[in-house]
């Protein structure tokens, strides 16, 4: 063998041998879910009391929810609540969620549960809109108008 093939064929090997760990961490990357966003849902009165002095949730459709720890038949009353899509239930990701008032101003806030309804954060600064963080665990996320108006609203979920 010559030693321009002996060099030629070295070469080629080392190229092999630096792509093959390349392309197994490519495919060992995971990517996370698409972004998701809710259903647009309305909510017929507002609640500029959602929160006790104590932190409990009050109203109709929180209180149903935090009850049952299901789906309450009274959505869209004064809240709402949606099951986190199991693809973001495990893992830590962005939440905004956005409204749109029928008349007046509106200022959406979050409240976030874990699957057995135990609260897991609230995002419910002043402000029309609001965004944070959504931890991993998080099975339930209601949505409610602070201002006290029909409001429509929904949220985007964005894996980190």
């Amino acid at each position: 063998m010559s030693k321009k093939l002996l060099i030629i064929g070295l070469v080629v090997a080392l190229a092999a041998a630096l792509a093959a760990p390349a392309a197994q961490a490519k495919k060992k990357k995971k990517k996370g879910p698409k972004p998701y966003t809710s259903e647009e849902v309305s909510v017929a009165i507002g609640h500029p009391v959602f929160s006790s002095a104590s932190g409990t949730l009050v109203g109709v459709t929180p209180q149903e929810f935090i009850q049952t720890c299901a789906l309450p038949g009274s959505n869209g009353v004064d809240a709402y609540v949606f099951e986190v899509p199991k693809a973001y239930q495990k893992i830590q990701a962005s939440i905004e969620a956005t409204g749109a008032a029928q008349g007046i101003d509106h200022d959406v806030d979050i409240y976030l549960f874990d699957s057995s309804c135990a609260s897991k954060g609230a995002f419910n600064a002043a402000g029309t809109d609001e965004s944070g963080v959504l931890a991993s665990g998080t099975a339930f996320i209601v949505l409610h108008n602070y201002t006290g108006g029909p409001t429509t609203m929904q949220f985007t979920l964005k894996p980190y």
